[in-house]
């Protein structure tokens, strides 16, 4: 069984999300309100999306986002209650500096192709 994959990216005026399908690329995309007005509001989504599909659902989110960084306790309160079993969630931070490439092998060619591959094979983004 395939396992869905969402982000959440709260920004100043809003909350972005964006649900990918294994194999089948992006599903949702939503522009929503930065916070929930109710406490169990981001709860009952994650779990309404991995019950739509009949999918265990992943989310992900942005930890460095400017409104989990000022409350990460209100965010902690708002994804806390999960079963576990069908939604688990992720706080990732991007990393402060992006690891120095290897030019070593820069000049063998393109690899456009393959990091497509890659890419469809591990999020099924086209």
């Amino acid at each position: 069984m395939s396992t869905l994959w969402l982000s959440i990216e709260p920004e100043l005026g809003e909350t972005r999300l964006m649900l990918t399908q294994a194999q089948a690329g992006t599903a949702l995309r939503a522009r929503l309100p930065t916070r929930p007005s109710h406490p169990r509001a981001l709860l009952l989504l994650l779990e309404a999306i991995a019950a739509w599909y009949g999918q265990p659902l992943c989310a992900v989110l942005d930890a460095d986002a400017s409104d989990v960084q000022r409350h990460p306790e209100r965010w902690a309160h708002l994804l806390g209650d999960l079963d576990g079993e069908s939604v688990h969630v992720e706080w990732v931070g991007h990393a402060a500096e992006p690891p120095r490439r290897d030019r070593f092998l820069g000049a063998v060619g393109d690899f456009r192709s393959a990091r497509r591959l890659i890419t469809f094979a591990a999020t099924g983004q086209k």
